[in-house]
């Protein structure tokens, strides 16, 4: 039997990957395409979790017969190598012939593979060009490649799509639509799994946040996290993108705070005197800049939650105001005057629940002497002008 092997950390498969598996098969007559999900790979760093990744292979394989998915690489702990593979796959398959199909730009380095002249006797290869590549660079290089290492290298006569993994993980950071670029059941699992969102996945985060933040910090951390997940589907808010605010919207609370004004000023423009000279809030607008240059976070949603959760805005979404509450009634906060009523509130109206917070706040401010800040002055106000509370209406 002729067999096509599609590997790579497939992170995610999208279209392009099955429309050269497909051209592939017709083209030089194979029987069947292995979609070979790549586990630990030496030389790229792979942060989304190798489950995930094989998970989405098998959705984007099922609604094709000639298609199928082997774990073999998931399954190997340790950094995993392609001679290893092919190996132990003609060991397993002795009568199949195997043909590893890649991109052009693996071509150009595919004899910097671990121990490639071992690898060229165990399969022949296929490749496919990107739009705009000289494909007669491309078959120059492929007879280079056959005539040094006796192996066969075909160059597909499509194209491959102008589409790459990168870019469709960007465009789901920054929280665009890729229905078009990636199989049905592989953006629904995206989505529900809230892949993607920023560089690290959660465990990742979570582990370097438990060791930059003290002990109650990362306890407050996780409790307005939990919260805000919790909630969020109440409010039409993506409980993923909310849970990522939530976990990151503390991020820059140890950092000393001549760095954080240092910071701030070179990459915000709309801060107040105010603002710079308070710790207490100036993290806010710092943990957004954290959240973006050091965890990756892409989206603005997620961007803006983290930057408003201390004073709130005069313009605030349901994420924002989300957060906002989240972050002052999460379990481990203790109890105090209000508390109960504003935790009942955010089981009822987000934006109630903001307005109470704040006032809350304003509150205690002015038993310190301390005035509430005009910027949380402004969310109350928008609020009473653009969500009212119509609870005596309902009565």
């Amino acid at each position: 039997m002729k067999i096509g092997i599609l590997g790579g950390t497939l992170n995610p498969i999208h279209n392009g990957h099955i429309e050269i598996a497909l051209a592939a098969m017709a083209e030089l007559g194979l029987d069947r395409v292995m979609l070979l999900p790549s586990g630990d790979p030496p030389y790229k760093r792979v942060r989304t979790d190798k489950r995930d990744r094989l998970a989405m292979a098998e959705l984007a394989a099922k609604p094709y017969e000639n298609m199928f998915v082997n774990d073999l690489e998931v399954r190997r702990e340790g950094a995993t190598y392609t001679v290893e593979t092919l190996t132990a796959l003609s060991v397993e398959y002795p009568d199949d012939q195997w043909t590893y199909i890649v991109g052009g730009d693996t071509l150009n380095k595919l004899d910097s593979w671990r121990e490639f002249p071992r690898i060229a006797r165990l399969c022949d290869f296929a490749t496919a060009c990107r739009p705009g590549t000289d494909r007669a660079l491309t078959a120059f290089r492929a007879q280079a490649i056959s005539a040094c290492y006796g192996t066969r290298v075909d160059v597909l006569s499509v194209s491959g799509p102008e589409l790459s993994s990168t870019a469709i993980r960007h465009r789901v950071a920054e929280g665009r639509d890729i229905s078009a670029l990636v199989p049905p059941e592989i953006d629904a699992y995206i989505r529900d799994h809230g892949l993607y969102l920023c560089d690290y996945t959660e465990a990742q985060i979570v582990e370097r946040l438990r060791g930059m933040l003290t002990g109650h910090r990362f306890e407050h951390t996780l409790g307005v996290a939990d919260t805000a997940t919790r909630l969020a589907p109440r409010y039409g808010v993506d409980p993923h993108r909310a849970r990522l605010a939530g976990l990151l919207h503390d991020c820059a609370k140890p950092m000393p705070l001549d760095e954080m004004v240092a910071m701030v000023t070179a990459n915000l423009t709309d801060l107040d005197q105010a603002e710079l000279e308070t710790r207490a809030v100036l993290h806010a607008p710092a943990g957004m800049i954290v959240a973006r240059d050091l965890f990756g976070v892409r989206d603005a949603q997620i961007l803006s939650a983290i930057r408003k959760h201390t004073l709130g805005d005069g313009e605030m979404s349901a994420m924002d105001a989300l957060i906002y509450v989240a972050d002052f009634i999460e379990p481990g906060r203790e109890a105090f005057p209000g508390m109960v009523k504003a935790r009942r509130l955010a089981e009822e109206d987000i934006w109630q629940a903001a307005a109470c917070c704040a006032e809350l706040s304003a509150k205690h401010l002015k038993s310190r002497g301390q005035k509430a800040h005009p910027r949380t002055q402004k969310m109350v106000e928008m609020i009473r002008q653009k969500h009212p509370d119509d609870s005596r209406k309902k009565r």
